[in-house]
């Protein structure tokens, strides 16, 4: 893109990766079923289908039910062995639900064919200078104010008043949401679809820990299939990536990725030690651990009653709109997508 080129932000292909000691691609192969180009096809033709129906007003209710079905439950009711293989990697295995929990629609909304593609042909990139450098230089232009609490909104007037933390008030022709929804409804007088959708979403966690170690694996990323199944125990540890070498830190440094349940963060640093002893190697010092708040998960019941359409009509009551992950899905790429859709909605409602 020309603004990255701007920023000098270079992007970079990740080396391929292995899961349990073999090519992500002769993994997900290992799967049961018909060649996974067949798969593939046969899982976006009905992706296809069923993201059209729910993208009704009034889907049908058959569209609402499959929606709500748990990703396991359907893969396997289509014989989709090798797509099920994938979804460990690029849904559980990042964090984005438990195969056997998380409703299908949140694994159609990531898993398209262009990740299909990219992940079997390897097409994965990301910022040379890192992802944290990469937003600052988004937001260099940009007014943001991440120090800058919110204490209450009131909505009841032409404009939109922002009272902060200090006392200072700000007013606004129309508001943006971009957090979660019921911690938006705690700033404010909600209204029933605010209530609704604020109660209709569970968030997930991630662990992430910095660790460094002298003798564990040389390749750059390593994930473990068994870590990653339906049903899997949270604490376990899903996947490494190689960060490098300092010396004064303790080795080779590792950034590693636990789903943390409702471990403490000691508690999952213990599980990693006896994890990382598992693969063969030996933690020298955890030197950071944030256990993050992370991906929205739609309530199933919800789902039947009719929680998408609500959240795409929504949009615009009070002069307020909506997005970030609760709306589209945790990664960049869909937020983005979503976003191109909801601006001219906004001009247009903005005269």
């Amino acid at each position: 893109m020309d603004w990255m080129r701007e920023q000098g932000i270079t992007i970079q292909q990740i080396v391929p990766h292995k899961i349990d000691g073999i090519p992500a691609r002769d993994f997900f192969n290992s799967g049961p079923g018909a060649p996974l180009a067949v798969q593939g096809i046969s899982y976006v033709l009905s992706r296809r289908k069923l993201l059209k129906a729910l993208n009704s007003d009034t889907p049908p209710q058959k569209a609402l039910e499959e929606a709500a079905t748990p990703a396991v439950d359907w893969l396997r009711a289509r014989n989709l062995g090798k797509i099920e293989k994938m979804m460990m990697r690029t849904v559980t295995g990042m964090g984005y639900g438990d195969l056997k929990t998380v409703p299908i629609v949140h694994a159609m909304r990531w898993v398209d064919m262009d990740l299909i593609l990219s992940g079997t042909l390897n097409k994965i990139y990301m910022p040379v200078e890192g992802w944290s450098e990469f937003w600052e230089r988004l937001a260099k232009d940009m007014d943001v104010r991440l120090e800058t609490h919110v204490r209450h909104i009131d909505r009841s007037g032409d404009q939109h008043m922002v009272v902060l933390d200090d006392g200072t008030e700000e007013t606004f022709d129309a508001l943006i949401c971009a957090m979660p929804v019921d911690r938006f409804s705690a700033l404010l007088e909600p209204t029933e679809s605010e209530r609704v959708v604020g109660d209709s979403i569970h968030w997930g966690g991630y662990a992430t820990t910095l660790i460094s170690s002298e003798d564990w694996f040389e390749e750059q990323i390593e994930y473990y299939s068994e870590t990653c199944l339906p049903g899997v125990e949270p604490g376990l540890l899903m996947s490494a990536r190689r960060e490098g070498y300092d010396a004064g830190l303790g080795g080779h440094l590792y950034i590693a990725n636990q789903l943390p349940g409702d471990y403490t963060g000691p508690e999952l640093i213990e599980i990693l030690r006896e994890e990382v002893t598992r693969r063969g190697g030996s933690i020298n010092a955890v030197i950071q651990q944030e256990v993050w708040e992370y991906f929205p998960e739609y309530d199933p019941g919800a789902i039947r009653k009719g929680l998408i359409a609500r959240m795409r009509q929504m949009q615009g009551e009070r002069q307020t709109w909506y997005t970030g992950a609760s709306f589209s899905h945790e990664s960049v790429a869909n937020i983005c997508i979503h976003n191109e859709a909801l601006v001219p909605q906004m001009l247009k409602a903005l005269g």
